[in-house]
């Protein structure tokens, strides 16, 4: 079964596309031939995306917004639409991480964790879910943690929280959408090796992480038409 090159006439818009996991999934679709929409905080990481991007710059758009914020998010989707008419794919990547256990955790961390993780998945759903339905079709894949699984969390009680919210979020979502050409997909990536985590972690066995790269893989195939037989699935990338 292959997935490469299927995606020319796809329209994709991936928040927290200008980090780490962010931008491995931006430049997979690109290479792809998807035609990708990056929201992004800071120009600075947006122009370097654009570089990495190279010859299929031409199929990269970036949008200044703040994912925690409703009227942002609209009116990103609402550029994505007037550029290309359409939203096929969302991928909601963005989030943050905090340490901390659950009755150590300030309440501004809770709210911090909250926001980043699990409001911008659902601002961005909000968003996007509504022309996908217009349009009969449409396929989501957002990012949980693979710390969550079998009751993990401790010791990064906010995180894992609202990372299993997104889990959650995911599974009614795809039930709410059974009736429309429109799935819903969850990953759970292990520790991820990116500069951020080798910097805060400098002791740990890089070997054993999970690439950025093959976690953009497992979510390209979760978008592939080749995968249209299956409305909803989680899966974990733990290396």
């Amino acid at each position: 079964m292959s997935f490469e090159n299927r995606f020319e006439d796809r329209v994709a818009l991936v928040t927290g596309g200008t980090g780490a996991l962010g931008s491995a999934v931006v430049l997979d679709l690109i290479s792809n031939g998807a035609r990708v929409a990056a929201p992004y905080r800071s120009q600075e990481e947006f122009d370097n995306l654009k570089r990495q991007a190279s010859g299929r710059g031409e199929n990269l758009i970036g949008i200044k917004a703040d994912l925690t914020r409703g009227e942002e998010v609209e009116r990103a989707v609402a550029a994505v639409l007037e550029r290309w008419q359409k939203i096929d794919y969302l991928v909601a990547v963005a989030g943050g991480f905090a340490a901390g256990k659950s009755y150590e955790t300030d309440e501004r961390t809770w709210d911090h964790m909250f926001n980043l993780n699990l409001r911008s998945v659902y601002l961005a759903v909000h968003a996007v879910v509504p022309p996908m339905i217009r349009q009969n079709f449409g396929r989501i894949v957002t990012v949980s943690s693979g710390a969550i699984q079998r009751g993990g969390g401790a010791g990064i009680a906010a995180y894992a929280i609202s990372k299993t919210a997104v889990l959650k979020l995911s599974e009614i979502l795809a039930d709410e959408l059974r009736d429309y050409d429109i799935h819903v997909h969850c990953v759970l990536p292990g520790t991820m090796d990116t500069p951020a985590n080798r910097a805060a972690m400098r002791k740990a066995d890089f070997s054993k992480w999970v690439k950025t790269e093959d976690v953009a893989r497992v979510i390209r195939m979760l978008l592939s038409d080749d995968l249209r037989a299956v409305r909803s699935v989680t899966i974990p990338v733990l290396g």
